[in-house]
């Protein structure tokens, strides 16, 4: 095996406590609020998305059309989504944010906004831009190696 080969790995490894450690901290922050983590996933991808249908979003998300199905009910019972006609389809309604739903999304990224900006203060442009390819590199690297879709929303970051 490559050193090279090696420290990815390691990158890769560290994916993990990432992930743990950065949800743990979302679901703290969202204790004011009746928005659960998994929502709040949703609620990004229709602000930076727009309207999409319930398996569009799960897609995005990498979680079932029926997960993602019990999310969307959720959201819509607090409020926060709607369901819209879809012109493109007759059956599957486009789910679309609520004003309240974008106003909250708004608060709650503006606040880790707030909490990601001095973790980055030490670190330089270059670091991130690194950071960023590689890690778009990896997941479209596993993204091949699973079979999986290649219209997938990651694949078409540069």
């Amino acid at each position: 095996m490559s050193r090279k080969a090696e420290e990815l790995y390691e990158a890769i490894r560290l994916i993990r406590p990432i992930h743990q450690l950065s949800a743990q901290v979302v679901t703290e922050q969202l204790a004011g609020h009746a928005l659960t983590m998994p929502m709040r996933a949703v609620l990004e991808v229709l602000h930076f998305g727009g309207p999409q249908t319930v398996p569009q979003l799960g897609r995005a998300l990498w979680i079932t059309r029926q997960g993602i199905q019990r999310i969307v009910d959720d959201a819509k019972q607090l409020g926060y989504v709607e369901a819209r006609t879809n012109p493109g389809h007759k059956r599957s309604h486009l789910i679309a944010l609520t004003e309240q739903g974008s106003a909250t999304y708004r608060d709650v990224h503006d606040a880790e906004l707030a909490r990601i900006d001095r973790m980055a203060a030490p670190l330089s442009t270059e670091d991130l831009g690194a950071t960023l390819r590689v890690l778009t590199h990896v997941v479209v690297e596993l993204q091949a190696l699973a079979g999986d879709d290649t219209s997938h929303p990651t694949n078409q970051q540069t």
